[in-house]
């Protein structure tokens, strides 16, 4: 079992303010179980070294998923895009480990796990995801930043069965790494290369 299980989504060419997050939390690849749950490309400042870092994790241990801003890549023929549709194409689009789902976007709860879709639980293709969850699972995802819930800075969503970790880093806001297994949140703002990595207890219903 590993000591901690963390999560981040959402980080949309911010690879630089992840290695920060990391260090900040003294990540252990060799103990701890990193899960990144999409979105590496797009909006931010350096697309390539974010995969490339991403790779880098996956090598060491890491569990990284597929977001809905991968599957834009695989519909470009360009080539910085075409060099990563093979990684890309490769990348699970959900992961259950113990109490957890993690996903993108959701899952669609009129079908099992198993019949999940791709472009849907990326949110590539809209549909209506995460009601009527499995009582004793908990989904952990992001895609819908915090902003548009009605959230400030870097606070993220918790219901009883849903943790949205998406801050905002597609939006030059902030980036979160989320411990489960301690419940503290790690958070950076993007935009400021300076900026303090914020670091707060979080209660986990």
């Amino acid at each position: 079992m590993p000591k901690r299980l963390l999560a981040v989504s959402d980080i949309h060419g911010h690879g630089k303010s992840l290695a920060r997050l990391l260090k900040a939390a003294h990540y252990d690849a060799k103990d701890d179980q990193l899960v990144l749950i999409g979105d590496y490309v797009n909006n931010g400042p350096d697309s390539v070294g974010t995969l490339k870092f991403v790779k880098q994790l996956v090598n060491d241990g890491a569990i990284a998923l597929v977001g809905n801003h991968e599957l834009r890549w695989l519909e470009r023929k360009d080539k910085p895009a075409i060099q990563w549709h093979q990684f890309i194409n490769e990348l699970p689009y959900y992961k259950v480990i113990g109490q957890y789902i993690f996903v993108h976007a959701g899952i669609d709860t009129s079908k099992s796990m198993r019949k999940q879709s791709r472009a849907v639980v990326t949110g590539h293709a809209p549909e209506n995801l995460n009601h009527f969850l499995p009582k004793n699972k908990v989904i952990v995802h992001g895609h819908v930043p915090n902003y548009r819930l009605g959230y400030k800075k870097d606070h993220i969503h918790i219901e009883p069965r849903v943790i949205d970790i998406d801050t905002g880093a597609g939006h030059n806001q902030y980036l979160t790494l989320l411990d489960l297994t301690s419940q503290k949140q790690y958070s950076v703002k993007v935009s400021d290369d300076d900026a303090k990595i914020q670091e707060r207890r979080v209660k986990l219903k």
